[in-house]
């Protein structure tokens, strides 16, 4: 009996160990080996990115419930550029885009552990052209954690705080555009920095300027 036991604590601590070591090293931390290669679809942009023009179109969405997730950047769920997020976006709507470019602004309040809350909420803000795949704005940090799962993120203090980012895009066919037509703009997030534990946030909000 005590060597069965043994064995399961092992295993377990084995488990743990695992799961902990994906986000060794904390947000900034450098790629891991086996993140090297870059899986289908992900796009990195290099080097400084820029736009300008006047803005024609201002176009928000928001909802101000409750929501809690139970994804784990950890444990790929699914969702989002790299997979690791929440399958069901916080936040989603459609634009339709002509060349130029588009600006993002995205804000929430995010509960801390208190909520039963990882120490870090992860979000990530994509373009998804129809039958395609989602593509995160200029504005994320592309390998947080050492994964290829581009994200903004935020430690929450005890209660609550607020997470404000801003994200763009050129609209085109220069290297690192995507070309005009129909997309859907997604909101994802998870929890991140701990074998367990997701997410909760009110008041979400995207405001999306259109050039």
């Amino acid at each position: 009996m005590k060597r069965t036991f043994h064995s399961f604590l092992i295993l377990v601590l084995f488990s743990v160990s695992i799961v902990a070591s994906a986000q060794e090293g904390g947000f900034m931390a450098r790629p891991k080996p086996d993140a090297k290669a870059a899986p289908k679809g992900f796009f990195s942009h290099k080097g400084v990115q820029n736009c300008r023009g006047p803005i024609a179109r201002v176009q928000d969405v928001g909802d101000e419930t409750l929501k809690t997730t139970a994804a784990n950047f950890n444990v790929p769920a699914g969702g989002g550029e790299g997979g690791r997020f929440d399958k069901t976006p916080v936040l989603s709507t459609k634009v339709s885009l002509q060349a130029g470019c588009i600006d993002a602004h995205f804000s929430a309040i995010v509960g801390g552990r208190i909520y039963g809350s990882a120490p870090t909420t992860v979000f990530q803000v994509t373009l998804t052209p129809t039958g395609g795949t989602p593509r995160h704005m200029v504005g994320h940090y592309e390998t947080p954690f050492g994964q290829l799962a581009p994200a903004i993120g935020i430690g929450a203090e005890n209660d609550v705080d607020m997470v404000s980012a801003n994200f763009f895009q050129r609209i085109g066919t220069a290297p690192g555009d995507v070309p005009p037509g129909t997309y859907i703009v997604d909101v994802w997030w998870a929890g991140a920095g701990a074998p367990t534990g997701g997410a909760t946030g009110a008041a979400f909000v995207l405001k999306l300027y259109l050039r």
